[in-house]
């Protein structure tokens, strides 16, 4: 079968080759007279090896790449490391490879040594391709047609094919242009650079610093806003003035690298949104032709290696005859990885070219989080650095698609419409705007998923300097007082966000709720949100507004919160609480609970990577085992009656269950229960059978322990 290959950068050789092992006959079009050394630097992490490796063309990259010891994240300003990764041989024996700096020449040189010269055709330009009953063809600038039976469309961000295909969509400009250079190591002895890769943080601007060409040049990559460039063209120039005043007030160390640098060239950094369909009948397209991504999660290239293994396997499983169906299982085994990869992307650029002061000095203080809960950057990249395209080619598709929860696991109807409802509530474009974007989202997500009870009354307050809205289901605020606290790992979620669930608490309980609007990480990090919940708790009682009773309920962050009132509560010397309610509490940011792994696929709200985000977000320069961030670790003796309730299959389960066996052990009463066939935080969601029957248990518990204070306090007197 002659599949024609438009394209001749890495994915189009790469597919050829790939292609040629699985028994086809491909040929490159490539419309270059020439295959030039052009380019720069490239990142191949272990899971691209692993695709080089399947195509017998990593020998090369191995001799002439650096491989990568790890990577450092530095203060533009003050030079300051923030944050460094460790890899070399640990992180080849972690992630089943090693990680190589490569020159793009390089890289294309170990392809073309895998290819024989009679499968590429130079100064081929194409200038149209069609379809028909028995093939394709594809019409050269010189008058020739070639004819072949499948085509694959490898022509990058501007692809002709898929214009053909799709007709023409404009690729998304980020705002940002790169400055790009080669810096030859023997000229720039003030540079002392190490075989690892360096990033450097700055307000709207970053660097990526690391060498290539076993170490002979140097590769410098600096991201700023289009709008600080003003040259005429963007090609190489020996005019770096404007390069230099863009990173002007810098630390020594990128000053050094500055001066080094004698030419460079620009680049406009764009992407697409995802396609919706990768393949028309007999063409198919491959890498950026199909899912282009900003360069600063380094896999631009890696993603196009993958994608050459995962169609050459594919089509080699359907068969010639089968070619569609191919295309179709290509396609649904690469489109969530390409666009979990395009989001990372888009979080990085956006996260390390931020422009806010505050959010500045926010973004590195997740990144010293980060240091504390993922020092060798496991989760971070793990997900991405562990996978396998080959395995993953072979593996059963259901597999693939229930691990990332495209698969609903649950069995009855309800609960799979709230399954549902966590795994939309927010897009990829929320979460490609970072913490800011998932706030938004998550707030639209509340006002579509939680309306509010008819004929609730909410009124603003302020508690002791603490924003919050009095909630009350009845009109009246007479009855139990229930504090309730949001939750939204401790970055997401406000107190408006939490009026449904709150009024529903207070109504099974005859009474109102207060919900504090606690400051959010990452802005404001640990222990900002417990002060605001502590100082909220601390105006209720002395308003004395709670003679009937005064719960503290949570769910997700806000149960580890309540579960924190609590204890300053007692060390306080304040009054205890009745009782705590505890839906699916967000208390041990160790995220050492075996279910955060083990709900894999079970959980469409949170995965170890999303818990660690947010646990970094919070903690920042606060060790995740300190007793005050991580509840269950505390000193539980002492506590009022707790509830607790958790989905049996969530990733907080056993934060749960480790709250349950910690506080029995301190003597507390404690009434813990688990929930089969439901979701995280369950109770928001009041469709749901199960929540109405926690409800009830929660009425039942509230009334028993107000009944129990009330005794109490008639014996007193």
């Amino acid at each position: 079968m002659r599949i024609i290959i438009i394209g001749g950068g890495i994915g189009g050789i790469a597919a050829a080759v790939a292609l040629r092992k699985e028994g086809f006959d491909p040929l490159i079009l490539e419309q270059a007279p020439s295959l030039a050394p052009v380019g720069a630097g490239v990142n191949l992490s272990a899971n691209a090896l692993k695709a080089l490796v399947y195509l017998g063309a990593d020998k090369h990259v191995r001799e002439t790449s650096v491989a990568s010891e790890g990577s450092e994240t530095i203060d533009l300003e003050t030079g300051e490391r923030i944050f460094r990764i460790k890899m070399g041989a640990e992180g080849a024996a972690r992630f089943g490879e090693w990680f190589y700096q490569c020159y793009r020449p390089d890289v294309m040189d170990a392809l073309l040594g895998a290819l024989p010269n009679s499968h590429i055709r130079l100064g081929s330009r194409v200038i149209a391709i069609e379809q028909h009953a028995g093939g394709v063809r594809a019409q050269l600038a010189g008058g020739e047609t070639i004819e072949g039976d499948l085509l694959v469309g490898a022509d990058g961000l501007n692809s002709a094919v898929r214009t053909t295909l799709f007709g023409e969509r404009p690729a998304r400009f980020t705002g940002h242009v790169a400055w790009r250079a080669l810096i030859p190591a023997a000229s720039a002895p003030q540079i002392s650079m190490r075989p690892i890769s360096q990033m450097f943080l700055g307000v709207k601007r970053h660097v990526i610093f690391f060498p290539v060409h076993g170490g002979q040049l140097y590769n410098f990559v600096g991201f700023v806003p289009a709008e600080e460039v003003h040259r005429e063209s963007w090609t190489i120039s020996r005019d770096v003035a404007e390069l230099r005043a863009s990173f002007s007030g810098v630390c020594e160390e990128m000053q050094n690298i500055l001066d080094a640098i004698q030419q460079s060239f620009i680049t406009g950094i764009y992407f697409r949104d995802p396609l919706s369909q990768w393949s028309s009948n007999r063409i198919v397209l491959l890498g950026d032709a199909a899912h282009p991504v900003p360069p600063s999660a380094a896999q631009g290239a890696c993603m196009a290696l993958e994608d050459a293994v995962t169609l050459a396997i594919c089509l080699r499983r359907f068969g010639s005859a089968r070619y569609a169906e191919a295309f179709q299982e290509y396609q649904r085994r690469r489109f969530p990885w390409c666009t979990r990869v395009l989001v990372q992307s888009r979080v990085n650029l956006r996260t390390f070219n931020e422009s806010d002061p505050v959010q500045t000095k926010a973004r590195n203080g997740y990144f010293r989080g980060l240091a504390r809960l993922d020092p060798i950057a496991d989760t971070w990249f793990g997900w991405l650095y562990r996978y396998d395209p080959v395995a993953a080619a072979h593996r059963p598709l259901a597999q693939l698609e229930a691990e990332a929860a495209l698969i609903n696991p649950m069995r009855r109807p309800e609960s799979q419409r709230a399954f549902e409802a966590w795994r939309n509530a927010l897009t990829p474009e929320d979460n490609a705007g970072g913490w800011l974007g998932q706030r938004a989202g998550y707030e639209r997500f509340a006002q579509r998923e939680f309306a509010v009870l008819e004929g609730v009354v909410v009124e603003a307050v302020h508690c002791n300097a603490v924003n919050a809205l009095r909630v009350s289901p009845n009109g009246a605020f007479v009855g139990p007082v229930v504090l309730h606290l949001h939750g939204g790992g401790f970055v997401l979620g406000s107190a408006q966000s939490a009026i449904e669930i709150a009024s529903r608490l207070a109504q099974a309980v005859g009474g109102w709720a207060l919900i504090p609007d606690y400051r959010l990480a990452p802005e404001h990090p640990f222990p900002a949100a417990i002060a605001d919940a502590t100082a909220v708790y601390r105006w209720l009682v002395e308003q004395d507004g709670a003679a009937d009773g005064l719960f503290v309920t949570g769910e997700d962050a806000g149960g580890a919160l309540a579960l924190e009132t609590a204890i300053q509560a007692r060390r306080s010397g304040l009054r205890s609480p009745n009782g705590l309610y505890l839906v699916s509490p967000f208390c041990d940011l160790t995220l050492s609970s075996p279910s955060i792994d083990q709900s894999l696929g079970h959980d469409s709200w949170y995965r170890r990577q999303v818990l660690t985000t947010l646990a970094a977000c919070y903690l920042q320069e606060t060790e995740p085992s300190v007793p005050l961030s991580s509840p269950v670790h505390g000193v539980l003796q002492g506590l009022p009656p707790l509830l607790i309730h958790a989905a049996a299959q969530e990733a907080l389960r056993d934060d749960a269950v480790q709250l349950d066996r910690a506080s029995r052990a301190a003597g507390v009463d404690v009434t813990f229960e688990l929930f089969d066939d439901t979701v995280h935080s369950f109770v928001l969601f009041s469709f749901l059978p199960e929540t109405r029957r926690a409800i009830d248990v929660w009425a039942t518990f509230a009334n028993r322990h107000a009944q129990r204070r009330s005794a109490l306090n008639r014996t007193k007197s």
